[in-house]
């Protein structure tokens, strides 16, 4: 691959030497800064020195919860940097939901390609607006309709000040349909790609479900299109 992301500060935290630096390396290939922490520690000491465009972070450290970690970072001077979990824990439903309630950005379950790291590392980045110096913050929020949808909070805020509850399932469908408005989002992609899980091994009616629930909530707030063969669409009237 050619130099694509110069200038991008990312920090890798993993106790695994041997997958922290074949990692680091293959990310520095290709154009990132990767600095490396092997401990929860060694992650907070570097947090307060410098400061990064983007944090690849493992759950489970030899001195800490990684989760714990990333409450800590999201209450720092770096609570806007985007926040991506690498781990084996992975297929365990519980703890993608802990990362994303925890503030991380996306979750990617070991073991992974470098190739699909850095096109997730490009989507969590588009979502990115710059700010003074090298730093970057993300964009949290979308408008919509009459409201807000925080991406870090399962609810939509209407302008009274009122909320509106989601399931897990239905916030985290409704953040990548606003994260990618306008495009044909299918059956398969909302599986593997939102939920995280094997499209063979679920009925394929369970987005219909969801995102039926999803349409009467957002009632006026946004519009979720069915194309038919195809898939969904979102987009704000």
């Amino acid at each position: 691959m050619t130099n694509s992301a110069p200038n991008l500060r990312l920090i890798y935290v993993e106790d695994n030497a041997t997958i922290r630096e074949r990692v680091a390396e293959v990310l520095r290939t290709n154009g990132f800064s990767v600095e490396e922490a092997a401990t929860a520690a060694d992650a907070q000491r570097v947090f307060s020195e410098e400061n990064f465009d983007l944090v690849l972070l493992d759950i489970l450290l030899p001195d800490g919860n990684g989760l714990e970690l990333l409450r800590e970072l999201r209450r720092g001077k770096n609570a806007d940097v985007p926040v991506i979990i690498l781990s084996a824990l992975g297929e365990e439903i519980d703890e993608r939901v802990s990362g994303l309630e925890a503030g991380a950005n996306d979750y990617l379950a070991k073991p992974f390609s470098i190739r699909e790291l850095i096109a997730r590392i490009r989507a969590v980045m588009r979502n990115v607006s710059p700010r003074s110096g090298n730093k970057s913050a993300v964009s949290t929020t979308v408008r919509l309709n009459g409201g807000t949808l925080d991406l870090q909070q399962p609810w939509i805020s209407r302008d009274d000040g009122t909320q509106i509850p989601l399931s897990m399932k239905e916030f985290c469908l409704l953040r990548y349909f606003a994260e990618h408005p306008m495009q044909t989002v299918s059956v398969d992609e909302i599986l593997t790609q939102v939920w995280k899980v094997d499209s063979s091994s679920i009925k394929t009616a369970s987005p219909v479900v969801i995102i039926s629930r999803l349409r009467k909530k957002t009632e006026g707030f946004c519009l979720i299109e069915s194309l038919r063969g195809d898939g969904y669409r979102f987009s704000i009237p």
